[in-house]
């Protein structure tokens, strides 16, 4: 007998970013599949190759797809969209060349090898401790090499993966976070889509924007961020989304969730592809490791990132200009990003709606974040106090130059002192540094941070000039109400403190420094 021929099967599907069951991350996905198709049409060999099997259209808010043989539509369909460069690179048409973007390439391979594909049933690639790309660009005029773990292959290629014609299975790799609630109940707690939604969720990887998250402290902390702006319109959200193709690692890197989808926020308003923040936002899915799953990257996080005016994106605006992400070259050892953790504090209080200063005592209250920003961001938080715009005329702000008369009068005091004594101005102003910052942070009432902060102001000898017109109004700063806020504002003074000259600068740049790290802002 002889073999037998696969019948070829024809059929139709629409889908749309208003149909039922559209999620966040499905409406991304099918803004990737949009973009790729877009991409198959601008490359002749790609058009023919699909082409042969079927046909498309694409508007503003859908896709629409024909086929006249299913197998051999979906199979070049995959085989195209999800490509792999020579270097091992994702190479997706709808991003371009990976050559093109290298450093983007970088961070979305990272990114999606640590989220959507992280497990290795989903992907043949180089091991988790043994990257062994390597990529030479230019940073700040310097040739560095970045390291990245290559894919040979990947789920999204395969096409029996996908049933046109029936109810798909959800699984890790087309829906993060999803998959079977019990493994032992077989198929009756899976999570299934009909064809159109499994289809853009196929897609999800190429239309996701990706950071990479350095936060430091204790605690589940996120590792990658997936960020999805809210869409309504393909053809704008493709612009959209090329946009951070020109990004490099520095600007792709974020300390937290929030600091990830605010940052895509602020960059579609000042290229004006938002129309309405107050109607326009980000949800931010993020990733880390988790006590109880050590070798896989949980889904720590959804936050959702909107804010009500463009004003109220000024503080954080200015926070990208005077926090810099800076690539430290040690010695000994490789180089490494240091990453400002400042500004996710920020971003989330721009988001909430609230002074962008506010939470910052408990913010701090981790050793390592509370490290790093006292030896490594003064100069950012300092710019941060001095603009009038998102630190305007107020209590607070005379509390605060209140605070640094204070400071500077104490280090005087104690300069004076080892002078007298022979002994270490370094050793003094370090010690009472750190009994004014445990004094504020141990204050649990307003009766406690009002005797902390006034004994502060007496110690520096006379009436505080910062005061004598303002007094009046800080003194509601030391209410039941308000009462941490004011705690809030002595530790930012104490960490945004200008220095008034180099002896100041040497000897404050000397307390609690760690041995790596750089200096921001």
């Amino acid at each position: 007998m002889g073999k037998k021929v696969k019948e070829k099967k024809d059929g139709f599907l629409k889908i749309s970013l208003f149909d039922p069951g559209m999620t966040t991350l499905h409406k991304a996905g099918l803004a990737g599949l949009w973009m790729t198709l877009e991409a198959i049409e601008n490359d002749t060999n790609f058009k023919i190759r699909v082409g042969r099997f079927g046909s498309w259209k694409r508007d503003e808010t859908s896709v629409s797809l024909s086929w006249n043989d299913e197998e051999a539509f979906f199979k070049e369909l995959f085989d195209v969209s999800f490509g792999m460069s020579q270097e091992g690179f994702f190479s997706f048409p709808a991003l371009g060349d990976p050559d093109q973007h290298p450093q983007h390439a970088v961070v979305l391979q990272e990114a999606v090898l640590g989220t959507v594909l992280q497990h290795g049933r989903t992907r043949k690639a180089d091991k988790s401790n043994d990257p062994r790309g390597n990529l030479t660009i230019a940073i700040d005029d310097i040739s560095t090499m970045l390291r990245y773990h290559k894919i040979f292959s990947y789920a999204h290629r395969k096409p029996d993966d996908f049933q046109p014609g029936a109810m798909n299975r959800l699984v890790g790799w087309l829906y993060p976070g999803g998959g079977s609630r019990h493994m032992g109940l077989g198929k009756n707690t899976d999570l299934d889509n009909p064809p159109g939604l499994a289809l853009a969720l196929r897609y999800l990887i190429v239309g996701a924007i990706y950071f990479e998250i350095h936060r430091r402290g204790g605690g589940v902390r996120p590792r990658y961020a997936m960020v999805i702006p809210e869409i309504d319109n393909l053809r704008i959200y493709a612009g959209a989304r090329r946009v951070f193709l020109e990004h490099g690692v520095q600007r792709l890197t974020a300390a937290g969730t929030a600091e990830a989808g605010l940052r895509v926020l602020a960059e579609l308003n000042a290229r004006h592809l938002v129309e309405d923040l107050a109607v326009s936002g980000c949800r931010v899915f993020s990733f880390g490791t988790v006590p109880w799953s050590s070798q896989q990257k949980t889904r720590v996080e959804i936050f959702e990132v909107r804010v009500e005016r463009r004003h109220d994106l000024r503080p954080f605006q200015v926070a990208r200009q005077v926090f810099e992400v800076k690539l430290i070259r040690p010695e000994k050892g490789d180089p490494f990003w240091d990453v400002p953790q400042a500004p996710e504090l920020i971003a989330r209080n721009v988001v909430e709606g609230r002074p962008w200063w506010q939470g910052f005592a408990d913010f701090i209250a981790d050793k390592d974040v509370r490290e790093h920003i006292f030896n490594y961001e003064k100069g950012g938080l300092a710019k941060m106090i001095q603009g009038k715009d998102v630190f305007p005329e107020s209590s607070e702000r005379v509390f605060i130059e209140a605070c640094h008369e204070a400071w500077r009068r104490r280090m005087g005091q104690l300069g004076e002192r080892a002078g007298k004594e022979g002994i270490s101005f370094h050793d003094l102003v370090s010690r009472e540094f750190e009994r004014l910052r445990v004094g504020f942070s141990r204050s649990k009432n307003a009766a406690t941070i009002r005797a902390a902060v006034t004994d502060f102001w007496a110690r520096s000898g006379g009436s505080l000039a910062s005061l004598q017109g303002g007094w009046r109004e800080v003194l509601a700063l030391f209410d039941e109400q308000n009462w941490q806020k004011a705690r809030d504002l002595a530790l930012l003074a104490l960490a945004s403190y200008k220095p008034a000259n180099r002896e100041e600068e040497r000897v404050l740049l000397g307390t609690g420094r760690e041995k790596e790290g750089g200096e921001n802002g």
